[in-house]
């Protein structure tokens, strides 16, 4: 163990004024955990509706060195907050060397899985599966013009298309109405019901079956906090849905979240022209990026102008569930060297579709 390094396992409800004053004092003090992720408040939230929340305390020579916010589970594996929600995480610390081996010795965790880790802490760097991924973000700081610019200039035909689906949109024989905080609960209901119709068209699992899921979206949708607000914003063409998003927003960053649109619409580009409204009031009131999440998808690489690093992987030490855990990776890579085609990665999906699985019903 590194020496000096303690922790201690508080429950949400147990984390005292004193360290809820250095969570916020540590994030404001490091531009990488301005995500709303990384507010106290988001954890609190999550917390509520789920028994299995943990906050990993570290200290460092007696001194409060950072959190961590997680869920231990009944199986024994230690997992990000949030589950199957949480897009990012990592060490809340105003030191990004902090020794993860270390304090999960002293917590005595068998195995920390972990996914969409910041790269630029080193503790993740350490266990992770593979080089990092880029996590895609629109950086507006330059302002809303300079973005479309900058976007117009990476791909400049991408671009051409989003300016005419957005003049399509302006000069339609229609009652166009962008609500960017829409606060309207049956709005939100159906943007849920969509998302979920769009879950099972694409046979992905669905995660607001977990009534937890619900409850969290429910719950952060009335949050209206510095730190953490949710944001419903809704595209309506003649009285009816056409796009709609749910996020989340601190200061300064918007977490791109639940995007739906309803095909009825879809030759208009709704989802696009009402990213590129959002972009434009969000900007105005604060909003410099708007962080997408990972994952190789068009929209990502055309309105993504920016990004940083993010990486998944586990850290370990000897015990029962680091065996069992080592053992389905182990078959894993078995059966990715066997020329069996196709049927090779079998394995791999079927245990992370069963992570998956348990991290959505809390397992």
């Amino acid at each position: 163990m590194a020496p000096g390094i303690s922790t201690q396992i508080i429950t949400v409800d147990q984390l005292t004024e004193r360290q809820r004053s250095a969570w916020n004092v540590m994030r404001d003090s490091n531009f990488a955990l301005s995500s709303p992720y990384f507010a106290p408040e988001f954890t609190e939230i999550i917390g509520a509706h789920r028994a299995d929340t943990r906050i990993l305390v570290v200290s460092r020579n007696g001194t409060l060195a950072g959190f961590l916010p997680l869920h231990l589970s009944r199986s024994g594996v230690a997992r990000p907050i949030g589950g199957p929600l949480g897009d990012h995480h990592g060490f809340i610390t105003d030191q990004p060397e902090l020794d993860l081996d270390a304090a999960l010795q002293s917590a005595g965790f068998g195995v920390f899985a972990f996914h969409g880790a910041l790269a630029d802490q080193t503790a993740f760097l350490r266990h992770c599966d593979g080089p990092p991924e880029i996590s895609w973000v629109s950086d507006l700081s330059r302002g809303y013009d300079a973005f479309m610019a900058e976007c117009a200039a990476n791909d400049a035909k991408a671009m051409r298309n989003i300016r005419a689906r957005l003049r399509k949109l302006d000069n339609l024989d229609a009652d166009v109405v962008f609500r960017i905080d829409d606060r309207r609960p049956e709005a939100l209901d159906a943007l849920i019901a969509a998302k979920r119709d769009q879950y099972h068209r694409t046979k992905a699992l669905d995660i607001f079956v977990a009534p937890w899921v619900q409850a969290t979206i429910l719950d952060l949708f009335e949050t209206r906090e510095p730190g953490l607000s949710g944001l419903l914003s809704t595209l309506e063409i003649d009285g009816k849905l056409a796009a709609g998003h749910f996020g989340m927003r601190s200061q300064n960053v918007l977490h791109y979240w639940f995007p739906v649109f309803w095909p009825e619409h879809a030759n208009l580009g709704p989802g696009l022209s009402l990213y590129c409204e959002m972009a434009k009031a969000l900007n105005q009131d604060g909003i410099t990026q708007i962080h997408m999440g990972p994952g190789d998808y068009d929209f990502k690489r055309r309105l993504g102008n920016a990004g940083f690093g993010v990486v998944s992987g586990q850290a370990h030490r000897p015990s029962l569930t680091q065996a069992v855990v080592a053992l389905g990776r182990s078959v894993d890579r078995m059966a990715q060297a066997l020329p069996l085609g196709r049927a090779s990665a079998w394995p791999g999906k079927a245990i992370r579709r069963l992570d998956k699985w348990a991290s959505v019903h809390a397992l």
